[in-house]
């Protein structure tokens, strides 16, 4: 069957890839590239908000994801194909594709040469815009069934866990599919000791006795940037937070919980493999960690 090359709905037409603006069509590599081979493959995704006293649109937190990009090539041992140009060319992406609201930009670094595992890389810098408002989470005022994986996150001495790779998100995939086929929205994998991680592309909140817990990243996840922007939001608020190690009877016996990250930003928790929160209809911190999370990315506050 034939792949269509088709430009979707909600993508812009317009992107950048291997130093020209082109095209969504045209944004493509080669089925025999070692991207493609060996999943040698970096990115980031960033949000870009309205400010509504500027009137503009602005990428949030695009420093740290920058930073982190970095990271991940240098971990991937990936040449770096010019990042630190990204601000300008997201600018530049803007006006030619006319983006006037909220916005998802997809970062990747693709290997796009020829070769063995051992071969030097090529580094390709492909830019993409995606419109994308809120999930059905913030939407529509849904919370999420959320189960507890027996599948692992990747060990520290398999794969590091710091590398937005695109191989370290195959087995969270698996465990994603198998909960939804069970009736869940997503699922939390566990490290190899059992303690909990994070959600495939989230990473987890629970809320216990007024206090904001998270999985240190000793737990093998990723560097999550909302997941930091979300401490230090509760520090301003004068919330309780903490990173401690969490197992599953933490998440069944938590008052709330939610998940967070660019892509979904904030979705509530209603429950773990059936064990209702206590507080998950009213969830009232995590409702006032929500409204401060929009202000700051509008602008409206910082941190």
């Amino acid at each position: 069957m034939k792949a269509s090359l088709s430009k979707p709905d909600n993508a812009y037409p317009i992107c950048f890839h291997d130093g020209n603006f082109v095209s969504w069509e045209e944004a493509v590599i080669h089925a025999n590239c070692l991207s493609m081979r060996y999943a040698l493959s970096v990115f980031e995704g960033i949000r870009l908000y309205r400010q509504p006293h500027l009137d503009e649109l602005k990428p949030f937190a695009l420093e740290a994801h920058v930073d982190r990009l970095g990271r991940s090539l240098a971990l991937m041992l990936l040449p770096d194909p010019g990042i630190s140009e990204l601000d300008s060319l997201i600018k530049d992406l803007v006006i030619k594709n006319q983006i006037i609201e909220d916005t998802y930009i997809r970062v990747a670094v693709n290997t796009i040469n020829f070769g063995e595992l051992a071969s030097p890389p090529t580094p390709s810098l492909t830019v993409t815009a995606t419109k994308m408002g809120r999930k059905r989470w913030l939407a529509q005022g849904e919370k999420m069934k959320v189960s507890i994986s027996k599948w692992q996150r990747t060990a520290e001495l398999a794969f590091p866990s710091a590398a937005k790779n695109i191989s370290n998100y195959a087995g969270p995939r698996l465990a994603l599919q198998e909960a939804i086929a069970a009736g869940y929205d997503s699922t939390i994998l566990i490290n190899h000791e059992g303690y909990l991680c994070e959600a495939p592309t989230a990473a987890l909140f629970i809320i216990q006795d007024e206090e904001v817990v998270t999985p240190p990243l000793s737990e093998g996840i990723l560097p999550s940037i909302t997941r930091k922007t979300i401490l230090q939001l509760c520090d301003l608020l004068g919330i309780r937070a903490t990173e401690r190690r969490l197992r599953p009877a933490d998440a069944y016996l938590a008052d709330e919980a939610f998940l967070c990250g660019t892509g979904i930003e904030i979705a509530p928790i209603a429950s773990f493999d059936g064990h209702s929160l206590k507080k998950m209809a009213e969830s009232p911190i995590t409702n006032k960690i929500c409204q401060a999370y929009f202000q700051l990315v509008r602008g409206e506050i910082s941190c």
